[in-house]
């Protein structure tokens, strides 16, 4: 009764769906809810399970729903989405992939991805520098890894190792981080990393549920300078994490990500400018 308390909802509450499978491990309604009531807006973040087959049907159902002011997207629906956006963003349209939607008075969806800025912003906060001098390995090819891939790069990063289970993914990728940065050093790699001093895992391993036990990549060939960043939010401290830390690595867990565009995603799905500055 307490949380209803603080944050009371009328007729007049927008609702923000993230829609996501699985959907135990979101985090991003604690956080985007706990921000609104710091700027006493009255909207309201609430998790959808959505499986990838219902994603068409499911985006056709909040369209009739003028309370729903557009939704946080994640795993696996990014890509998908952006297919299924009518207006694209600026970055979705370099990235093919979308983490936001917002409806129009019309009911047309606008899509925009904001997981690579805010990815790099989460590094840059926790004092890791992102810029020319860094060589990066990332795992993953999905939809968030795409769109910190395009922003690492657009932030100056000049090499750039990508793995991923699925090879042809990857290299397809990597075709188009080429052409949107021919003079970047990207190259396809495997499960083992080395001469790099930034490891990103921008996969699904290491999720709570079936792949928690899961290892993206291996840190066997790093040594002790390298930082490992995370975008699995929980657990918090994944796998990969503990065993980075085991090895006195400095690490960034997934959380850094989300903190780092919580507002930015609010600000463009309710079109309310002034929310991006929202922090803890």
């Amino acid at each position: 009764m307490q949380a209803i308390a603080e944050m009371p909802i009328s007729g007049n509450t927008k609702i923000i769906p993230i829609l996501a499978d699985p959907i135990a491990h979101v985090q991003t309604p604690r956080i985007m809810n706990s921000l609104l009531r710091k700027a006493n807006y009255d909207a309201i973040c609430v998790p959808f399970h959505v499986a990838a087959a219902n994603l068409s049907q499911c985006l056709a159902s909040l369209r009739l729903i003028p309370s729903i002011a557009g939704a946080v997207i994640t795993v696996p629906h990014k890509m998908a989405m952006c297919a299924l956006s009518d207006i694209q963003g600026a970055q979705a349209q370099i990235i093919g992939a979308v983490n936001a939607i917002r409806f129009d008075e019309n009911r047309q969806v606008h899509g925009e991805m904001f997981d690579g800025k805010g990815f790099v912003q989460g590094l840059i906060q926790a004092d890791v520098r992102v810029d020319a001098t860094r060589r990066v390995y990332m795992a993953g090819a999905g939809g968030v890894a795409r769109g910190i891939a395009f922003a690492l790069l657009a932030n100056g990063v000049k090499y750039l190792q990508l793995y991923n289970r699925s090879t042809d993914k990857a290299i397809q990728l990597i075709a188009e981080l080429k052409a949107f940065a021919p003079d970047a050093e990207i190259v396809l790699a495997d499960a083992t990393p080395y001469q790099v001093d930034l490891c990103i895992n921008a996969s699904s391993a290491g999720m709570l549920g079936a792949l928690e036990q899961v290892l993206p990549f291996q840190l066997d060939r790093l040594d002790q300078q390298c930082c490992v960043a995370e975008v699995v939010m929980k657990p918090s401290q994944t796998l990969l994490l503990q065993q980075a830390s085991a090895r006195a690595m400095k690490t960034v867990s997934g959380q850094a990500m989300l903190m780092a565009q919580v507002g930015q995603l609010a600000a463009f799905i309710l079109d309310a400018p002034e929310l991006a500055q929202l922090a803890f």
